[in-house]
């Protein structure tokens, strides 16, 4: 009985170390085979974009990378299309860095994009505004005088120009409605003047209005966690496909990562008004809105969540003339849906002169579709005609003649009227006008020439030649 009673325990304790056994084999054998070999060299992944899979992105696999993005190919494909913009009045500048909450001095930095070969370049308003004399610094280094092409303050974006290059390297303009939240992205800008500096972080919301309270503007921006500062403004935010997506514009001084960037599909509509005109030519719908509330949907019976509700509409304007009426829920314009008060004004904005466009309303819980004629904006009144230096005495307040000097002629200002533009901007009697833009100008005649080809209430850059100094100003027309 005892014999039989230690052998039934010794078989109990084998069978015991051979099922541990069995079992640490196993577990040793599944760990080994779960465990991926890991090479230590980071490798370039090819990846498809999810909105296009005709373009390529990048990302870090290996033990390196564990599958993040892989920033470097941008920022060698993007950094020699933007620039380093160095601004000055010579009197302290009160715009400098004003969204940024900042404080007055001589002049401003920030950040621009190549977009033309022949060197037109896309910035904030913000950046150059105020500006007697504009410096562009290339990636190479080289250093340009730079003349104001065209801006707009409702929407902070600008255009200057260089001249005397050609090829040069061009920023790819994206696609910003097709920008997914969360997805990764990268700035380019110079940061308190330092040159080339590249931060990264992701899409953090879209379509932020309201950030400038108590001001009417047509902001609808990006949102993102990407360092962005002073210097940073006109500078662009990157995709993972390399292309431009937005201009950094504003950060939110009470928190940590919460910068903004104007979408580049509303940069691209107004840049051909800018290279022609020098600001946008809106178009006119005659309507008031505002954004849906509970109010109006319980009253309205409104099935939808989107919409933007009119107010009032302006007796005999494009809207009225349409058919449309105050109380109708606009929930499709021009065949882009309407989401908030901002899209309208925005899209109405921009639909061009003379253009018809359908709009889609919802009234007496139908929805119906009415044509709209768009008009003139009554803003645009006198945008594009030409100046008539023949009334309101000499263009900026300023009288020019020619003198000679030897066989060289010379546009020299003998007078600068108490008050006027020119006094404000720093003309002095004895100062010569070397240029009206990029075209030297001899004679007085060739002076308002080159001035009739300005549209009243655009910017002109006048090369200034002082008894100290020689420098480019900035001076409206008007």
């Amino acid at each position: 009985m005892k014999k039989n009673l230690i052998m039934i325990l010794m078989a109990a304790v084998l069978s015991s170390v051979l099922t541990a056994g069995v079992g640490y084999m196993v577990v040793k054998k599944t760990i080994k085979a779960a465990t991926p070999r890991v090479k230590t060299v980071e490798v370039l992944k090819r990846v498809h974009g999810t909105d296009n899979p005709g373009r390529t992105t990048y990302v870090m696999t290996g033990a390196a990378g564990a599958g993040l993005p892989d920033f470097v190919p941008l920022v060698e494909k993007l950094k020699p299309s933007v620039v380093h913009i160095a601004t000055s009045t010579g009197r302290g500048n009160p715009y400098l860095l004003k969204r940024y909450h900042g404080t007055r001095d001589s002049g401003s930095l920030g950040t621009g994009i190549i977009i033309s070969t022949d060197g037109l370049i896309l910035t904030n308003y913000h950046v150059i505004r105020g500006a007697s004399r504009i410096r562009v610094t290339l990636s190479d280094g080289r250093k340009f005088p730079a003349f104001l092409k065209g801006r707009d303050p409702l929407t902070d974006v600008a255009l200057i120009k260089i001249d005397g290059v050609d090829n040069l390297p061009v920023a790819t303009l994206g696609n910003s409605d097709k920008l997914p939240i969360g997805s990764w992205v990268i700035a380019i800008g110079n940061p308190f003047g330092l040159a080339n500096t590249v931060t990264a972080g992701i899409v953090s919301a879209k379509d932020r209005t309201d950030l400038n309270p108590g001001k009417f503007d047509y902001s609808s921006y990006i949102q993102t966690d990407t360092a962005i500062n002073p210097g940073n403004s006109g500078g662009p935010l990157i995709n993972l496909r390399g292309e431009v997506i937005g201009i950094n514009t504003l950060v939110d001084a009470r928190g940590q990562g919460i910068g903004y960037a104007i979408p580049v599909n509303r940069i691209k509509t107004i840049i051909p008004h800018l290279a022609k005109y020098g600001k946008v030519i809106r178009s006119f719908l005659g309507v008031r809105v505002m954004d849906l509330n509970s109010q109006i949907i319980a009253r309205t019976k409104f099935s939808g969540k989107r919409g933007a509700f009119i107010d009032s509409v302006t007796a005999g304007g494009p809207a009225a003339a349409g058919g449309l009426m105050a109380g109708d829920i606009i929930t499709e314009f021009n065949t882009k849906p309407i989401k908030s008060e901002q899209d309208i004004a925005w899209e109405a904005s921009v639909a061009g002169i003379g253009s018809k466009v359908k709009v889609v309303v919802y009234r007496d819980y139908k929805f119906k579709t009415f044509t709209v004629t768009m008009t003139a904006h009554p803003d645009n009144q006198g945008t594009v005609a030409g100046p008539d230096f023949g009334q309101g005495g000499p263009p900026f307040g300023v009288l020019v003649q020619d003198v000679k000097t030897g066989f060289k002629g010379e546009v020299v200002v003998v007078r600068v009227n108490p008050g006027s533009i020119g006094e404000k901007y720093g003309i002095k009697r004895g100062d010569r006008i070397l240029n009206v833009g990029k075209t030297p100008v001899r004679t007085a005649k060739e002076y308002y020439k080159e001035l009739k080809a300005y549209a009243m209430g655009q910017n002109v850059m006048l090369l200034i030649d002082s008894p100290n100094t020689t420098r480019w100003v900035v001076v409206p027309l008007k």
